[in-house]
């Protein structure tokens, strides 16, 4: 038996749109760059003072990572677009996520901007933000993602999502080249490749891989010749995709 995906559910289309018309204008990745650090286009979201923040990605020669050309102000153009197509009165300012963290060149301030889509249960958001992250490299070419989920019951089920709507995303996306898998601390050779590789990487994870300082992922290995997990991660600027924050 082999389940039919109905590619055309209305609302499900629209809420990939809300997501993907946040990055209207972004300039389309080709290829398979390896960034060794960050230009002023790909950190124009930050303050000067939060730019260097970047910089330590030239320590990990090879990794491919998202990259951003969009400004501050083009996005918050665009998030005010998407809200007034979807009835809501628009922001006037973003909300940020900050905090000190260990990178690669030691302690930093570190901000980012988080957005939610919010579904009713039972409507697909597992199904939409699939094919929203692969809709997100169709047009601009951005190719890491980690899904973060609450629960190791909720991990099953996105891994069962991923395995059964395999050949219909492909089939949608032209056998876009993206692969999924769930991180295991003993196998950290996974997370290199995710750093290096030039396909669409999906890594789900659960909170509790990550949350302590006392993780595998937060921990120098020989496993890595001497890095640290978390910092190759870090270099390729993954997107976020929180699952039931």
């Amino acid at each position: 038996m082999q389940f039919k995906f109905d590619a055309n559910q209305e609302y499900q289309v629209k809420a990939v749109e809300a997501a993907v018309n946040l990055l209207e204008g972004q300039q389309k990745i080709t290829g398979a760059p390896a960034y060794l650090g960050f230009g002023d286009t790909q950190t124009a979201l930050l303050p000067p003072e939060h730019r260097s923040q970047f910089q330590f990605t030239e320590l990990f020669p090879g990794t491919v990572a998202n990259v951003l050309t969009l400004t501050h102000d083009d996005l918050l153009t665009n998030l005010g677009k998407v809200q007034q197509a979807n009835g809501i009165e628009p922001d006037s300012g973003f909300a940020y996520i900050e905090e000190t963290i260990e990178t690669a060149a030691g302690e930093k301030r570190v901000r980012f901007l988080n957005f939610s889509v919010e579904m009713e249960t039972g409507t697909g958001k597992t199904y939409v933000y699939l094919r929203t992250a692969l809709e997100l490299y169709r047009r601009y070419g951005l190719r890491k993602f980690i899904i973060v989920v609450p629960s190791v019951a909720i991990r099953e089920g996105v891994l069962k999502t991923l395995q059964v709507t395999q050949t219909h995303l492909r089939e949608l996306y032209g056998n876009a080249p993206y692969r999924y898998y769930v991180y295991d601390s003993d196998n950290l050779s996974q997370i290199r490749n995710f750093a290096n590789s030039d396909g669409v990487e999906m890594m789900v994870m659960t909170i509790d891989s990550f949350n302590k300082a006392s993780n595998v992922i937060h921990q120098t290995t020989d496993r890595l010749q001497g890095e640290t997990p978390i910092h190759l991660v870090q270099a390729a600027r993954p997107i976020l995709i929180l699952d039931e924050p």
